[in-house]
């Protein structure tokens, strides 16, 4: 029996429920890019809550004899003096080979990653891209699942609550799951847009923006569903930094893993998610209350008179 509790945004910062993993979304963009780091070969990524602070560790870190890629955004743009954004489509292969070092700061992804650190339990960053393995590396620690959605502007965020949902289904195939109410919407979102994926996410407020400023291509890349099996993972430096590593995995594509039935002893595999690729064609349920919601208050207000 598996207990699931989830919060829709790191805003929600006076309350983290007890459990024994945390599982912290940020889908556009921060933990897409902490994936992609390490499937690249990046071996540590320091994230951290400001730009302000980005910048310290960095020059600390230099004095150290690192060399340390210092990447993130302010609103979905690089702040001064960063190295890099947060676009998982502009880190290569190269750019790590010169730094297999990075330090992070992002409005909201790396916010609720120090967030769930702070509880105590085991962090993993979790993106749609490494969403099976990192439920498996979770379950090794308890059954008490504990999901942070880092959410936008301190609000629940579309993508994050469908990545939720996903975990959740994910989760359900593993045994019986009690879930919170919130839990349980993240679960409805998801299965009510089960065959399109990418087009529900395109739909939301922050996949709007980024398209407007240049950062299309990060939605597609952020919509692929089990591409990689990397597990970030927090942990402390000898500095009393907290640092991701990957603990398990690289980008070879994820094909289900292995687990033992024990009602009847047999061994059952647990198979992936269906790729973005092929969720491309069927309407999305949420679009007209999506796009409800985005009117301006006057419209709402006409609304009222008309009634």
């Amino acid at each position: 029996m598996f207990e699931a509790d989830l919060i829709f945004s790191c805003g929600e910062e006076n309350f983290l429920p007890v459990a024994d993993v945390w599982l912290v979304i940020d889908v556009l963009r921060a933990t897409t890019v902490m994936t992609r780091w390490f499937e690249l070969g990046g071996t540590e990524l320091y994230p951290v809550k400001t730009p302000d602070e980005a910048r310290q560790l960095v020059l600390d870190l230099k004095e150290r004899g690192s060399s340390p890629l210092l990447m993130g955004e302010v609103n979905a743009i690089p702040p001064e003096g960063f190295d890099l954004g947060n676009s998982p489509t502009e880190l290569t292969y190269e750019i790590i080979q010169e730094h297999y070092c990075g330090v992070m700061s992002t409005t909201n992804g790396t916010v609720a990653l120090v967030q769930a650190f702070n509880t105590g339990a085991p962090v993993i960053a979790v993106s749609f891209r490494n969403l099976s393995a990192c439920l498996d590396h979770a379950l090794t620690f308890g059954n008490r699942i504990g999901i942070l959605c880092s959410g936008r502007k301190r609000r629940p965020s579309w993508e994050d609550t469908l990545c939720a949902g996903a975990l959740l289904e994910n989760l359900k195939t593993r045994g019986d799951v009690t879930m919170s109410d919130s839990a349980k919407i993240a679960l409805t979102v998801w299965q009510s847009r089960e065959q399109n994926l990418l087009a529900s996410v395109e739909n939301s407020e922050h996949a709007e923006y980024l398209k407007h400023i240049g950062y299309g291509r990060d939605i597609i890349f952020s919509c692929e569903v089990d591409a990689s099996t990397v597990v970030p993972m927090l942990t402390n430096d000898n500095k009393s930094h907290i640092i991701l590593q990957s603990v398990k995995g690289n980008a070879r594509p994820y094909n289900g893993t292995r687990s033992e039935d024990s009602k009847n002893g047999n061994e059952k595999i647990f198979s992936p998610i269906t790729p973005a690729a092929s969720l491309l064609t069927e309407p999305d349920p949420f679009e007209a209350l999506l796009n409800y919601t985005k009117q301006p208050p006057e419209f709402y207000l006409k609304k009222e008179s008309d009634n």
